[in-house]
């Protein structure tokens, strides 16, 4: 679904925060939705769960359309997608049923509703652009370019990104179940710790010095009260994926 948002936000020219806050609505809508509806189930079956998926499938086209609806007015209230164009992806990307203007407005607010009307104040892209103005790195438009398409990365690989970073920074894998991984969960869900990380990835493309590189993250670290060797590790497996063959294309792309 995030690859999905990407897309379609790329198809629409829609800013990068816009495009990340309709990834962080979805994510906690589905999540609210999961919960009431498994509330509501007497017991937990294997054929429970499969009728909770398909429940949630069968309304995820409409919710992933909202919420880039709602991201986008939240970004440029007066040029936000209107309903309309709403209507227009919807039946490019699922023909076979007819959207109503009053069923996407009802969508929208089921939405907003179910988040309490609650939208998340600081998201990675935010801490990024914090701490370029931080390290004085915000005028240099090549450098904050890199963090968007390292932020991309983050979210569309960001179960693989977690998994090798629990491997190099804990020496084991990563199995939430287990109450010694748990405290990852909050670096999972950290703006600052991704931002950080992020910030301090760029500049492995522009900075061959070791020490410097070094010495954002420590200073970053500081700021946010974190470990500064878990941001130089996140940082190395962003990098990690980001020179993979088809996400450097990507990145090369974007700089020429």
């Amino acid at each position: 679904m995030v690859r999905a948002i990407f897309i379609i936000s790329n198809s629409f020219h829609i800013e990068p925060y816009a495009k990340y806050l309709a990834v962080h609505l979805l994510d906690k809508y589905m999540s609210c939705l999961f919960w009431e509806l498994i509330s509501s189930c007497s017991e937990v079956t294997e054929s429970t769960m499969r009728q909770l998926y398909d429940k949630m499938s069968c309304q995820m086209k409409l919710v992933l359309a909202s919420c880039l609806q709602i991201a986008s007015k939240v970004d440029l209230y007066k040029t936000g997608l209107g309903i309309s164009q709403i209507q227009d992806l919807l039946q490019s990307i699922d023909p076979e049923r007819d959207y109503s203007k009053s069923s996407i407005s009802s969508c929208e607010l089921r939405i907003l509703k179910s988040l309490d009307f609650r939208l998340p104040l600081c998201l990675p892209i935010h801490a990024v652009e914090i701490f370029l103005a931080f390290a004085e790195l915000s005028s240099k438009h090549l450098i904050r370019d890199t963090c968007i398409n390292l932020l991309d990365i983050a979210y569309l690989r960001h179960e693989e990104v977690f998994r090798q970073l629990h491997l190099m920074a804990r020496g084991c894998e990563y199995d939430k179940s287990k109450r010694v991984c748990r405290d990852f969960l909050a670096l999972e869900a950290s703006a600052p710790f991704i931002g950080a990380a992020v910030v301090v990835c760029s500049n492995f493309f522009f900075h061959l010095k070791r020490k410097v590189v070094e010495s954002l993250a420590t200073r970053l670290a500081s700021l946010i009260e974190m470990s500064p060797i878990d941001i130089n590790i996140m940082a190395n497996v962003l990098f990690t994926y980001a020179v993979d063959e088809e996400d450097f294309k990507r990145l090369q792309q974007r700089q020429l």
